[in-house]
């Protein structure tokens, strides 16, 4: 049984004492609600997945009453129409409104003020509720959005798509729940039959769900009556925090034309630095300063990033930084199972600045075998270890570097 399958049911048992929950996933919302009453509305946009606590349920669709008259579409073919609904039309320029009559299976037109008319309510009807939970299902989505000043200043923002409710218990859960109507319908049997037969193997099986879960804000009791909503969640002081020009390269690298750098940005996301705080994926907005004031300029994209760990924000590329390498030998010492490639690179800064610069290659079982780096360049740190080249420094104007690296050769 899939996880966020389980997870649904674990609310409908964990939250039948409960009066009103909303959990809205990055592809879905759910909202569950609890009656005693033996018929429920089911509001607008909604859809139901699943009655706990009652005998039994079923859906009944109910219809208004309206008048309407019988057409053919041939007459409507020299007329402009707009479409507003599923099988609805508004015919422009008039009070008339086209619609398709499910009840006799026939086209339809009546006047507009009957809009709200057309589409049938839906309304669940419980046998013996006692705190029935009703779980709905509708749209919904949730991103985090980050901003950035020079300054080091990072705000953590949330942006909430979702169908209003009123007033609930809102949690936003970091996860898709890809549920489809069938998988949902197959797995409802399976566990109902289970509760039904066995509490205790029911509550084994919400147990395993909660314990899966991922990370989830909660932001208590809200009043979620808008399709949009932004929240500011936290504001956090970066102490440093360092761009580099990144040069990433390969045993088969070799440039003709000199290339430019991404600029990554690495904070360091730890209590020490002013930061400490869980950061799941999202957009980031980079602000840069003109006259003294802060605006973001440019939209990036950040992975989750545990706290202890290093935030890396790619910037895109450098204007100021190029670089070019050249292959000057690629050699293969079968008797001693190795491969030695010979690189010459060259770097340039154009600007007035010194700038950062970060040669990095991750190639399995790759190391150093001999480098020799002239130029104009200061604060060299070569943190390479045996499958990764790490070398970083300050670069003033240009920089030369022969770099020799060898690895293993594939076993064949």
């Amino acid at each position: 049984m899939k996880k966020a399958t389980l997870f649904v049911f674990l609310l409908i048992s964990f939250f039948a004492w409960s009066q009103n929950y909303t959990f809205i996933f990055k592809d879905t919302q759910l909202h569950y609600v609890t009656t005693n009453e033996n018929s429920f509305t089911i509001p607008e946009r909604f859809q139901v997945l699943w009655v706990s606590n009652a005998d039994s349920w079923k859906l009944d669709k109910v219809y208004k009453t309206f008048p309407f008259r019988i057409i053919s579409l041939e007459d409507y073919n020299q007329k402009y129409i707009q479409e507003i609904g599923e099988n609805i039309y508004k015919v422009l320029n008039t009070n008339e409104v086209i619609f398709y009559n499910s009840q006799i299976g026939e086209w339809c037109v009546t006047n507009e003020q009957n809009l709200d008319k057309i589409a049938p309510t839906t309304k669940v009807q419980l046998e013996n509720p006692k705190n029935a939970v009703i779980a709905l299902m509708s749209e919904g989505s949730w991103k985090i959005v980050y901003e950035m000043r020079k300054d080091g200043t990072f705000i953590k923002n949330v942006e909430i798509k979702a169908t209003p409710v009123g007033l609930t218990n809102l949690y936003l859960v970091n996860e898709y729940l890809n549920l489809s109507f069938r998988n949902y319908i197959e797995s409802t049997k399976v566990l109902s039959s289970t509760r039904m037969e066995d509490t205790s193997s029911f509550q084994i099986v919400a147990e395993e769900a909660i314990l899966s879960q991922t990370y989830t804000m909660n932001f208590g009791k809200i009043d979620l009556n808008s399709n949009l909503f932004n929240f500011r969640i936290s504001q956090n002081d970066i102490l440093s925090y360092e761009d580099r020009n990144v040069i990433n390269f390969s045993l088969n690298s070799n440039t003709k034309n000199f290339l430019k750098t991404n600029i990554i940005r690495y904070v360091e996301n730890d209590k020490y630095n002013g930061m400490g705080i869980e950061l799941p994926s999202g957009e980031v907005w980079i602000h840069e300063e003109f006259d003294k004031e802060s605006f973001p300029i440019k939209l990036a994209y950040i992975n989750d990033t545990p706290i202890g760990d290093t935030l890396q924000i790619n910037l895109g590329q450098s204007w100021d930084i190029q670089y070019k390498i050249e292959k000057l030998s690629d050699i293969e010492v079968k008797s001693a199972k190795s491969r030695i490639v010979d690189f010459n690179i060259t770097v340039k800064n154009f600007s007035d600045e010194t700038k950062i610069v970060n040669l990095i290659s991750t190639v399995p079982n790759i190391e150093i075998e001999n480098i020799k780096i002239d130029g104009n360049y200061r604060n060299l740190k070569n943190k390479s270890e045996k499958g990764k080249i790490d070398i970083v420094f300050d670069i003033i104007d240009e920089v030369s570097i022969r770099l020799t690296v060898k690895t293993v050769l594939s076993q064949q």
